[in-house]
């Protein structure tokens, strides 16, 4: 063999050798890249599932405080807030969420009340 065609033969073969490196690298990318995007999916899955859970058992918590006859006029929202064990702003998100209103209590307080039981036409 001449030393041209000995030549060639390297150069085809440290070709060949570059693009199955590239090809296996860019694989590996994109096997990684979609680890990373279901293990995100996943992830928020369960941390929505979680926050589902939570959101289900203070609704029914505060349905059983808002249905309660001895407080017919409403609960005060800090009450309610303490009781379920959430943020006022959640707390608000949550009775919006069973059909109740928010007004101003007697003594200035905020305070929540089914809707049916206190029309917004009642102030």
């Amino acid at each position: 063999m001449d030393e041209q065609l000995i030549t060639l033969l390297v150069d085809k073969v440290v070709s060949d050798v570059s693009f199955w490196t590239a090809l296996i690298g860019l694989g590996g990318v994109v096997i990684g890249a979609l680890i990373a995007i279901i293990g995100n999916v996943i992830i928020y899955k369960m941390q929505n599932k979680q926050q589902v859970t939570i959101d289900e058992a203070r609704k029914e918590l505060l349905n059983k405080m808002l249905s309660d006859s001895r407080f017919s006029e409403g609960r005060s929202l800090e009450t309610l807030s303490k009781v379920t064990g959430s943020q006022l702003d959640e707390c608000r998100r949550l009775l919006i969420g069973i059909k109740a209103r928010g007004f101003t209590l007697s003594d200035g307080r905020e305070g929540w009340v089914y809707i049916k039981n206190r029309p917004l036409s009642a102030q």
